[in-house]
């Protein structure tokens, strides 16, 4: 009897410890994955309707194309909105390894005040094509941001645009300019 005790005892603590693994994993996924992050960026002496402009050209030129990519803009509500695809940021050999064909799709909008603009990012997805590697399948996808550890990667490199967007209107040069 007491070989049963013990043998109905250990598969209890192997489910437990499959349970426990199970959650552990569970706890890596990022809880709402298509919430948006912002933030607001200052840039002194520049007027609402510069800081369109500046902008609507820093979109043309890192953007394959301003017009496939800007959905809405309003100049007198001071507001660009457009998607964007930027390769998936990796970091580190085996990340970037594994992930070299990883974009991240998402959407994109710039308000603007006198002063200071703000970034917002929504609709962040993943995609990967499908591969045949060493063997083994794996289908393409295209949806939501599931990793904590990508979700961060990710905002932090499109939070990086608002510096490269701040340096456009800083280092601007006049379009009349004696070149």
């Amino acid at each position: 009897m007491s070989r049963i005790t013990n043998a109905f005892v250990r598969a209890l603590q192997v489910v437990a410890l499959c349970m426990l693994s199970a959650a552990a994993v569970a706890g890596e996924t990022f809880d709402a994955p298509d919430q948006a992050f912002e933030k607001v960026f200052e840039v002194p002496g520049h007027s609402r309707d510069e800081i369109f402009t500046s902008s609507k050209i820093w979109v043309a030129e890192n953007f394959r194309s301003s017009k496939a990519v800007l959905e809405y803009e309003s100049k007198d509500d001071g507001v660009l909105i457009g998607n964007g695809v930027i390769d998936f940021p990796c970091k580190g050999a085996f990340d970037c390894l594994a992930k070299a064909d990883w974009k991240v799709r998402f959407t994109m909008r710039i308000d603007m005040k006198d002063a200071k603009f703000r970034l917002t990012f929504s609709n962040v997805h993943l995609t990967w094509p499908a591969a045949y590697r060493s063997g083994i399948s794996s289908p393409a996808y295209d949806g939501p941001v599931n990793s904590k550890k990508d979700r961060a990667k990710i905002q932090d490199a499109l939070l990086a645009l608002g510096p490269r967007l701040q340096a456009q209107m800083s280092g601007a040069s006049p379009a009349n300019d004696d070149w």
